[in-house]
């Protein structure tokens, strides 16, 4: 059969030059959105000793710790895997375990460790304090997450969820105590300190929700930090706001006294905000110089979890689907946004803090030099000129 071609309308041949110039239009865009791209990243081009590190053939820490034979063979592994698993199965809830090599109580007479530094199994004679991992809670970087996961009553068993879910594997048997805001529970003869980390921006953003009191509450205000400084007094109630009105300089509505307020508070150097003021460097600064570092980072929790727990001797065989969701809650459109103007002075004022990032990525054993790149990839997306640069407009705090 032969088929008869359908002459088409007028308003056909009128809706394709309209149709070819729309597609003219998305490639010219989308040429102009890849140059711009590419100019944002190459106007920040690594410095002279970033670029030695990134492309320099010699080791690093984590191809040194490669070298090295595994803190435990398989066999010792295997049986504190199935020990750990009877442990975890078995806790529903009850008293948990301290334990006795605690450091706190010698460092702090008649003190009380706090419940969330307490785990769901007991320490394996096995794990002298030579052995133990010290975990570095650093606060919205993903440690509630973590913390559950290595056996830390940290949110954990809150709500169905969570129920718990501690992970059998000689990371978890080995972080036997850990380091969070003002309690330091670790032995300084600890064989490796566990960073959980997450880029800094985005960690101080969640911060800075997180400490967002709630005035329906009969005690909103923390007794400890000087949050009311930051949200009541001095109207900041989107990390954004804070930005515009108290980091850019010029009149923007903020006095003086809140707009060094808000400075000073993001550089961890004022009590105004908990997680802020316990920054990276904080944690970084209260370890022993020498100390051996591992790390987990919020993006790629599942690599790195399992890397570590190779490093020490277990199997990778953690998936995404057996991490546990932990101390977070659904957030509003204006909480979470950024303007473009914010998300600059924030970098600016978050450098210093972005280096120790850097610092504690290029330390890490389980770390490798893609690795680090890829995060120096995702941190440029954010901060693009703090992540190439290794120096800052303020000095260190």
């Amino acid at each position: 059969m032969t088929r008869i071609a359908r002459p088409s309308t007028d308003k056909e041949h009128r809706a394709v030059p309209w149709f070819g110039m729309w597609i003219g239009l998305a490639l010219a865009l989308s040429v102009i959105y890849c140059w711009s791209a590419g100019r944002l990243i190459s106007a920040y081009s690594p410095s002279p000793a970033l670029r030695a590190y990134l492309e320099s053939d010699a080791p690093v820490e984590s191809e040194a710790a490669a070298a090295k034979p595994p803190m435990f063979d398989s066999s010792f592994a295997a049986y504190l895997k199935k020990g750990l698993s009877y442990y975890i199965d078995a806790y529903d809830g009850g008293k948990p375990y301290q334990y006795k090599d605690s450091s706190y109580p010698h460092r702090r007479a008649n003190a009380t460790l706090p419940l969330w530094f307490k785990k769901v199994f007991p320490l394996n004679k096995h794990m002298t304090p030579d052995k133990q991992t010290c975990f570095m809670h650093v606060g919205k970087a993903g440690g509630s997450t973590i913390g559950c996961m290595l056996g830390f009553l940290i949110h954990c068993g809150d709500d169905d969820k969570t129920n718990y879910q501690s992970v059998p594997s000689l990371l978890a048997a080995t972080t036997a105590h850990s380091f969070h805001r003002g309690v330091y529970d670790c032995s300084d003869e600890a064989a490796n300190y566990l960073f959980v980390i997450r880029n800094p921006l985005a960690r101080a953003l969640s911060a800075f929700n997180y400490a967002k009191p709630d005035l329906s509450e009969k005690h909103p205000f923390s007794k400890k930090y000087k949050d009311k400084e930051i949200y009541v007094d001095c109207d900041f109630w989107t990390l954004n706001d804070l930005a515009e009105r108290g980091l850019v300089k010029g009149n923007n509505g903020a006095s003086d006294e809140c707009k060094d307020r808000a400075k000073k508070a993001l550089l961890g150097t004022e009590n105004n905000l908990v997680h802020w003021f316990y920054n990276y460097q904080f944690y970084y600064e209260s370890m022993p110089p020498d100390a051996n570092i591992v790390v987990i980072r919020n993006e790629h929790i599942v690599d790195d979890w399992n890397a570590v727990e190779t490093l020490l001797g277990g199997a990778a065989d953690l998936t995404k689907e057996s991490l546990p969701v932990n101390n977070q809650y659904e957030k509003k459109p204006e909480e979470v946004y950024l303007s473009d103007a914010a998300k600059v002075v924030l970098c600016e004022t978050l450098c210093n803090e972005i280096q120790v990032y850097k610092t504690i990525l290029k330390r890490a054993q389980n770390i490798n030099k893609e690795q680090y790149i890829q995060s120096m990839q995702e941190l440029v997306t954010s901060c693009p000129k703090e992540a190439m640069e290794e120096s800052c407009a303020d000095d260190m705090p």
